[in-house]
């Protein structure tokens, strides 16, 4: 028999990688086509330094399967040393799984106890029959997979790989158990982490509240409905080609009554799936399409999606029910300018980033209808013009709510990091609304730019951050923003500075020293400036204020905790105001948020003035108002 180049079919066969779930799934559909129905798959870590030696964390160091089926008889033994074979042919096996092990590691150890012979070999790309060891010893049977000195060792959290595992072999454990083989599948770990140390997938508990059957061109597709309990949570498609999930398709993320899972089988996913079984290869739009592959994504995921719908209503109206009443709910308080009825008859289903994705590509329609219109010389009315203006102006306010109630939410030692990227994420040129949030600050900086937004003014706050690291040995963790004159040019700044919780008083009376000479630093540089606004965010202990307080800081109204002010000149010419302000991030955020309550009152007045604006159209929901 001809002898094939294993490594060069791996490494073209599986450009994509292989990963522990793929291992592992391998191993299992394995076991049970060799008839097991008592599964162990163990998951051995071990504790790995960092790469500078200064951390130290579980990474994933070993698997191992094991199950009683019938084992490395003689024959499986040569189909094992054959590639494509068709032995499996009429249960979905394509002869080529058991090289994901190769893959993914250098070594895999193979022994299993015959009734009465022990098999035990060493899987390479260069296995022969010849490899084995054969030892006469009787015993019960018992296979057992090793797979070590993996080639890439990461910390792989236990939760979402055993889940996952879960989710991709319910329908074949299902449908075996329909068949009349019960399997058991029991996963362990050492890992430490929040996860049982001994996990059980029954097939005896697998039980499909529903099944239907739908056609699309002449294929046919089985669906077989799912349920799991909260907190699980979502309704996903599982695209199954022979009875093994292949692809998950999201229809909610945000569902949270319980999980529903929905696997679909059909002899087209069969033969749309790769070789390796890892994705499936459907043209994504009829233009696509061929003979071969008649059925695009386009016609495909629709039907999916509407056909599990219906059997989720069919089978618990309730739940369906229960989230889409309070969806609407939440879409009315965080979403109160969009129109919900034009989003489809399934407005109420749709999760928030749908919602928003949908609405912005309605607006954006609108805005380029409007700008064609006026180029044509059309009639328009000014109108449509105002109600887009204001429709993004109530965007706007709904994001700064939901900006700041996540920044109110956040653990206290966190505040530095987070406040940091929510006012203006690093690297950033603050040209994306949503990245800059000057207005966090104060309301009157809400037309400010981003410095780095101009390159000449990047230029300089880069030279100057390097000048004062080097002269004060201390990286200034600013966010800078400026505003320009009535010839562009700019004229004043808005300095941010950051100061890590935990600083004694020492500390905290240098950094405000030092914002204040980097802000000379850069006035000295940019010569139209003629006023600097700058915001020490610290926490602020009785100490610290007390001693602000005696060198001249003067208190500022706050809602919540204290916050001084005080004012210098700055500049080599003494001649600029400097306006400085010492805040904690606690105070920066609650103020922020009652300035935004103020805009969200009049949106909300506004929305009852103007009924329309949250008009809902749902089959079982009245018109809300």
């Amino acid at each position: 028999m001809a002898r094939i180049n294993l490594k060069k079919f791996i490494a073209e066969h599986y450009k994509g990688g292989v990963t522990a779930r793929d291992v592992i799934r391998e191993g299992i559909t394995n076991s049970i086509h060799a008839g097991a129905n008592d599964i162990s798959v163990d998951l051995w870590f071990e504790k790995q330094s960092g790469l500078f030696g200064d951390e130290v964390r579980n990474v994933l160091d070993r698997i191992t399967i094991s199950d009683n089926g019938e084992g490395f008889t003689q024959d499986n033994l040569n189909y094992f040393d054959e590639i494509c074979t068709g032995h499996k042919d009429d249960i979905g096996g394509k002869g080529v799984g058991r090289l994901a092990f190769l893959k993914y590691a250098d070594r895999v150890e193979v022994r299993s106890q015959l009734p009465a012979h022990l098999i035990e070999f060493r899987y390479t790309p260069d296995f022969k029959p010849e490899d084995v060891k054969r030892t006469a010893t009787l015993g019960k049977l018992e296979t057992t997979i090793t797979i070590s000195e993996l080639k890439e060792k990461i910390n792989t959290q236990v939760t979402k790989l055993v889940n996952s595992m879960c989710d991709d072999l319910r329908l074949l454990l299902f449908l075996k158990k329909q068949a009349g083989q019960t399997i058991s599948i029991t996963f362990t770990h050492n890992s430490k982490q929040p996860f049982p140390d001994a996990f059980v997938l029954s097939g005896e508990q697998i039980e499909a509240l529903k099944t239907r059957s739908f056609v699309v061109s002449g294929e046919t597709f089985d669906c077989y409905l799912f349920r799991e309990e909260a907190p699980r949570k979502g309704i996903v498609a599982m695209l199954c080609a022979d009875q093994l999930c292949v692809e998950e398709y999201q229809i909610s993320k945000r569902f949270d009554i319980c999980r529903y899972l929905v696997s679909i089988t059909s002899t087209y996913l069969n033969r749309s799936s790769n070789i390796e079984r890892q994705k499936l290869e459907i043209p994504k739009t009829a233009s696509d399409a061929d003979l071969v592959s008649p059925i695009s994504r386009d016609m495909l995921m629709p039907r999916i999606h509407d056909e599990c719908l219906a059997m989720i209503n069919e089978t618990a109206e309730g739940d369906i029910d229960a989230f889409k009443a309070a969806n609407i709910e939440k879409l009315q308080k965080y979403y109160p300018f969009i129109t919900v009825d034009t989003l489809n008859g399934d407005a109420a289903m749709l999760d928030a980033d749908e919602i928003i994705k949908t609405y912005r590509a309605q607006q954006a329609r609108r805005e380029d209808q409007l700008v064609e219109d006026l180029v044509e010389g059309r009639k328009v009315d000014f109108d449509d013009i105002s109600h887009l203006a204001s429709d993004d102006l109530a965007r706007f306010i709904v994001h700064r709510a939901l900006v700041i109630d996540s920044l109110a939410n956040m653990p206290r030692e966190s505040a530095e990091h987070v406040l940091h990227d929510a006012i203006l994420k690093k690297h950033s040129d603050g040209s994306d609304i949503r990245e800059n949030n000057v207005w966090l600050v104060d309301d009157k900086f809400l037309s400010y730019s981003s410095i780095y937004s101009d390159e000449t003014l990047a230029k300089i706050v880069r030279e100057v951050g390097v000048e004062t690291e080097s002269k004060q040995q201390r990286k200034p963790d600013v966010a800078a923003f400026f505003s320009k004159d009535n010839e562009g040019r700019p004229n004043k700044l808005v300095i941010i500075e950051f100061k890590k919780p935990g600083a004694d008083i020492f500390d905290n009376n240098k950094a405000l020293l030092q914002c204040r000479l980097y802000a000379s630093e850069l006035v000295d540089r940019i010569e139209t400036v003629r006023e600097v606004f700058a915001f020490s965010v610290v926490e602020i202990d009785d100490e610290f204020y007390k001693d602000m307080k005696r060198t001249g800081f003067k208190d500022v109204f706050s809602l919540s905790e204290r916050v001084v002010y005080d004012d210098f000149v700055i500049g080599s010419g003494d001649n600029i105001p400097l306006h400085l302000y010492v805040m904690p991030a606690a105070s920066l955020i609650t103020d922020a948020k009652a300035r935004n309550r103020v805009f969200e009152e009049v949106l909300r007045l506004n929305m009852v003035q103007d009924a329309s604006a949250v008009a809902v159209s749902a089959p079982d929901l009245v018109r809300a108002e």
